[in-house]
């Protein structure tokens, strides 16, 4: 698969962010590190996190060697572990100083299609509990720190055309399970599962925060297929380190019809291109800066606002799976 030339990259203005935190979640590679280099570029305070404070330590180095000037500061977040999401807003007051808002969370750690079936700290199955349940914590853990940003927050989930490998039987399915994805198939479903319930999440956070009059807006995308290492997990065949990238390797034969046709046929893009959708949403871009605005739609692609699948976007289907989700993770929103 060729690789596009780098080129035509979005970077938010410099000084357009002053003023602005920006906490991205798997910020030590790929995708994650580029937005934290770009959002930085912008004039952000940029909040990176990985699962050790080595890794923590190392990007947020890395963000200081490629921006001058740069705020930025690392912490420890492991999403395997639901003890270490709602205990993030205490080392967050520790390392800040302060309890200090967040305007934007860019939710952008992931793993994907790990071959058999492994487990969170808390029992999840580990592609769910890590690409939604701890996600889905993670908002709960840190909505007082957006709620305190004075011209309201966004938060922006990176999900995956993934998400179409979900059919509404098949999520039906699912959350009548708990989300507890068969393993007959190996990890893809899992992986499936996992984007379709970010996009389901966003449909419903964006619902309630209009409800509540909360300035705060939700959306989801796409990043395209971007040269990253996620796909570690397929291409080892062993279970490795968390990461988050996108689907660039060649799946089991058994995915089939829509790999072929909907994401191995298209170009495989590099990194600093990869991360131009986040990037972009991250900046409120789409809105003129103004981030508690409702965006065009609740999934993105290339910048733009993309379909997602009627499954990923049924307004019951994402209350059901708000249900569920704070039922096993035992968190409240509130909202």
């Amino acid at each position: 698969m060729p690789a596009l030339a780098t080129a035509d990259l979005f970077t938010p203005a410099p000084g357009s962010l002053a003023g602005k935190t920006v906490l991205i979640t798997g910020a030590n590679t790929g995708l994650g590190l580029e937005s934290a280099k770009r959002l930085a570029a912008g004039g952000a305070r940029i909040i990176v996190t990985a699962r050790s404070k080595e890794k923590a330590d190392k990007a947020a180095a890395s963000v200081r060697s490629s921006v001058a000037d740069a705020n930025v500061v690392g912490v420890t977040l492991d999403l395997a572990s639901l003890a270490s999401v709602k205990s993030l807003p205490e080392r967050l007051q520790s390392v800040l100083g302060d309890a200090g808002a967040i305007d934007v969370l860019l939710n952008n750690a992931g793993v994907m299609a790990i071959p058999e079936r492994l487990a969170t700290e808390d029992g999840f199955e580990k592609t769910i509990g890590v690409n939604h349940l701890g996600h889905f914590a993670l908002v709960a853990a840190l909505l007082p720190s957006l709620e305190r940003a004075s011209n309201g927050f966004r938060v922006v989930t990176v999900s995956s055309d993934a998400h179409k490998l979900v059919s509404a039987d098949a999520l039906d399915a699912a959350l009548a399970k708990d989300l507890d994805p068969e393993y007959s198939g190996g990890g893809w479903p899992a992986y499936g599962l996992s984007k379709a319930a970010n996009v389901l999440f966003t449909v419903e956070l964006e619902r309630r925060l209009e409800a509540a009059g909360i300035k705060g807006s939700a959306v989801s995308l796409h990043p395209g297929l971007v040269q990253t290492d996620l796909p570690r997990y397929v291409v080892g065949g062993v279970a490795a380190a968390d990461t988050r990238a996108s689907e660039t390797a060649a799946p089991p034969s058994g995915v089939g019809k829509f790999f072929k046709e909907s994401l191995l046929d298209k170009v495989v893009i590099p990194v600093d291109k990869g991360a131009n959708t986040q990037v972009f949403l991250a900046a409120g871009a789409d809105t003129n800066g103004e981030l508690a605005r409702r965006t065009e739609g609740v999934y993105y692609d290339q910048m733009r606002p993309a379909k997602a699948t009627v499954a990923a976007t049924d307004a019951a289907a994402a209350k059901r799976l708000w249900d569920v989700s704070e039922r096993l993770t035992g968190v409240k929103m509130g909202i």
